[in-house]
Parts: structure tokens; C-alpha cells; sequence
């Protein structure tokens, strides 16, 4: 069930599986039902957390079992949705919030094993009642949240021409309106497509490019919507046609890119990759239509790797290769660095960060520029933990290639 607040009467009524929830809504929306959150950028609006906890850590309400993969969690009302594997198989599923019980598993497709980890690299999208799910070697599937069904299906390679990836598809699903936006790497002008989301019915495809393994975020500037694709040659931005609006080279003979394009307001976006790459930022203009992009300044340090970094009140935050940093993002000009934490991945609310280490150590930080200001930490995974964590009504969820948890964050002292 998907929970909605609205006001009435000056009250505030919970109401059951409210159809039409769609990936363009503010960060108030019920539920952290897409990767990276409700915006796609990190942050969460939610208050109450725990700023600190004794020795025994965060409490912790349950630790299940799951196959391996880097899927992240998606959660809306008390279901959560993400992907594993065995030996052969990828799955989709869901589970009960509030027990850990898988309620439904699916399979995707064959698995894709690599030296780094085996399993789905996507994260699932849910929209009303239909959740979007990308196997690695490139099965699109819409099934129904409630039972698992399947509703449509493509293969990337049949559909689009595409060749499979070095490091397989790992593109998450963006859904706007009535349709579902992706980067598929197909042959030609196909590197991107937009479908029906209902029927999986390709409405059109746009752009020759290589895969670069990240995932598009939407945004909105003097009344013109736009979608940003960080593709292997370039960082593009088309409209709902797939028409092009801007682009601007990026690293063009680098195609390992998996983070996503950075929004931040109210007209800059950033674009940032390892392997030596570093970052830049483009200012954005909207004038009589049309939307022009003019470089403002590059880097070469927040080299992201697997991790997106977060903007916030005029800074960036984020995983510079495996040392934690803090930029300017008008200037590029470097504030506070950590390292320790190896290549992280972090979240934000309630005015901290909440880190999660690549060797499953979770840190909270005070979110200021002013210095890195450490407020709790504990080791609540082990192994190899490059997914990013979830947060939805105080509760964090984490995972790595065997295990998913649950994390009560909500401070009971204010309650």
C-alpha cells in the first residue's frame, strides 16, 4: 500500500495505495520508490532521526537473507522492492516492510558473474501498481506490485540492437507521466529510449552513444522539462520527444561512468567519474524555448566511482575515489576531506549525512561545509557494500551480496 499525507480539516489522514505516484514528485513524497530516492538526488525531508547512538549501535529490527547483487532498495508504504540472484537466475522482489518476509520473487533472466560481484546492478521504480525491474544482461520487465506478475517484457538486445556491457545494464528506471525513460546502448540512434509505460510499447529512441552505465534524472528550468543522460562520449539532455536540447563532451574515451548527473539548484548540473576523471559543472540557461549549457569549471577531484554525490545549500558532497570530500559548487574550490571510509555511498536528512562504507560501516555526519564533524558510526555489514542506503518513515535499509537489514532511525526521545 502506498501512504499519502494531505491535509484536511486541518488534520492529517493516511490514505491507502494512492494510484498515479509518479517519479517527478518533491521530496514529500510516500516513499523512497526509486533509486536515489524521490527526486533521484539523495535527500529525504524526513525529521525525528537519532543523531548518535551508544555502543550497541542503531537498533536494528531485522537482518534477512539475499542473493547476491548491487540492486537498491526501493520502499513504498510497507513493501519493499529489490533484485538478487543465485547461481544461474536473477530475481525480482518484494518483501514485508515490517517483517523482512519475501511476499514475492521473480526471475529476470540469466545472472551476469563478474570478479567484483555477481548479480542485477539496477534498482527496481514503482509506479502505482506496476514496479519496473532491468536484469543485468538486459530484460526489462513492468510486474505488478502486488503479485509479482508479469505485465510486459523486453530484451534490450532484440528490442534495441544492443551489446551487452563490459560491466553489464545497470541503469535504473526513470517514469514520467505515461512514460519510462532509458538509457539501452542500442546500435545507432538508439542509446536512449522512452516507452509506454503500460504496455512497453517504444515510443521513441534518440542518440548514438556507448553505454556509460548511468542512470538519467529529470529537471525542470524556465518552464522547459528536461532529461539528462550522462552517456560515454557526453552529458545530453533531451526533451519528453527525445528531442536534444543541450550537450557538453565529457570524458569522452572513458565509458565507465555510473554515477548520476548532480542537479543543483538553480541552474547548475554536475557530472563526475573515477579513473582519474574528476568533475564539471555546467551552468544552465532557458531563454524563448530553448535551453543552452555553458561549462563553468572542471576538476579533477570527486572522481565517483559507484556512488552519486549530493548537493546541498550551494555545496557538493561526495565520494572522491575513497576519500569522502566537500567542493563548492559554484567555484569547484575544495573544502574539508576524510578518508577511511573507502568508496561510500550516502544519503541526507534531517541535516546529516548517513554514510554507508563500502566495507558496511554506517557513519552519521553533521551535513555542514564547515568541516567533517563525525556524530555516530557503527559496523552493521560486512563484505562488499556498494549500495547506496534507503531511508522512508525513519527506517534505513542497507544490504551487501548476502544479507539486507533494517535500521530503526526514528528518535524515540522527541516522540
Amino acid at each position: 500500500m502506498i501512504f499519502r499525507r494531505m491535509a484536511w480539516a486541518g488534520l492529517i489522514l493516511i490514505l491507502t495505495w494512492v494510484a498515479g505516484l509518479v517519479a517527478g514528485e518533491d521530496a514529500s513524497s510516500p516513499g523512497w520508490f526509486q533509486y536515489r530516492g524521490p527526486n533521484r538526488d539523495g535527500k529525504s525531508s524526513e525529521t525525528g532521526l537519532v543523531h548518535s547512538w551508544d555502543s550497541s549501535g542503531p537498533r536494528e529490527v531485522w537482518r534477512v537473507p539475499v542473493g547476491a547483487g548491487f540492486s537498491a532498495i526501493t520502499i513504498v508504504g510497507n513493501r519493499l522492492f529489490t533484485m538478487d540472484s543465485d547461481e544461474q537466475t536473477e530475481y525480482a522482489l518484494s518483501l514485508d516492510a515490517e517483517s523482512g518476509k519475501t511476499i514475492w520473487r521473480v526471475p529476470v533472466g540469466p545472472i551476469f558473474k563478474d570478479v567484483n560481484g555477481d548479480g542485477p546492478r539496477s534498482g527496481p521504480t514503482v509506479d502505482s501498481d506496476l514496479v519496473f525491474v532491468l536484469g543485468s544482461r538486459g530484460h526489462l520487465m513492468a510486474l505488478s506490485t502486488a503479485s509479482g506478475e508479469v505485465v510486459w517484457q523486453l530484451q534490450y538486445q532484440d528490442a534495441f540492437d544492443s551489446t551487452l556491457p563490459t560491466w553489464a545494464f545497470s541503469t535504473a528506471p526513470l517514469v514520467d507521466g505515461d512514460l519510462l525513460i532509458m538509457e539501452v546502448g542500442g546500435s545507432g540512434e538508439r542509446a536512449i529510449a522512452a516507452l509506454e509505460k503500460r504496455t512497453g510499447e517504444i515510443r521513441w529512441t534518440a542518440q548514438e552513444a556507448n553505454v556509460a552505465y548511468s542512470s538519467p534524472i529529470v529537471l525542470e528550468l524556465g518552464g522547459i522539462k528536461q532529461f539528462v543522460f550522462l552517456l560515454q562520449q557526453r552529458i545530453v539532455a533531451v526533451n519528453r520527444e527525445g528531442e536534444e536540447l543541450w550537450r557538453v563532451p565529457f570524458a569522452p574515451k572513458l565509458d565507465i561512468k555510473p554515477a548520476l548527473p548532480l542537479f543543483v539548484a538553480p541552474d547548475l548540473v554536475m557530472v563526475a567519474a573515477s579513473y582519474d576523471t574528476g568533475a564539471k559543472v555546467v551552468r544552465l540557461a532557458a531563454e524563448d524555448g530553448s535551453v543552452t549549457a555553458q561549462e563553468v569549471w572542471t576538476s579533477r577531484f570527486m572522481r565517483s566511482h559507484f556512488n552519486t554525490s549530493i548537493a546541498l545549500d550551494e555545496h557538493i558532497y561526495g565520494f572522491d575515489s575513497a576519500t569522502l570530500r566537500c567542493l563548492d559548487a559554484k567555484t569547484g574550490e575544495r573544502g574539508w576531506a576524510k578518508r577511511g571510509l573507502g568508496k561510500g555511498s550516502l544519503i541526507y536528512a534531517d541535516g546529516m549525512f548517513i554514510v554507508l562504507s563500502e566495507r558496511g560501516k554506517l557513519v552519521l555526519l553533521e551535513a555542514t561545509p564547515e568541516g567533517y564533524r563525525e556524530l555516530a558510526s557503527h559496523q552493521v555489514l560486512k563484505g562488499r557494500c556498494w549500495t547506496a542506503p534507503s531511508l522512508w518513515n525513519g527506517q534505513l535499509y542497507v544490504r551487501n551480496h548476502t544479507e539486507l537489514v533494517r535500521l530503526d532511525l526514528r528518535d524515540r526521545a522527541s516522540e
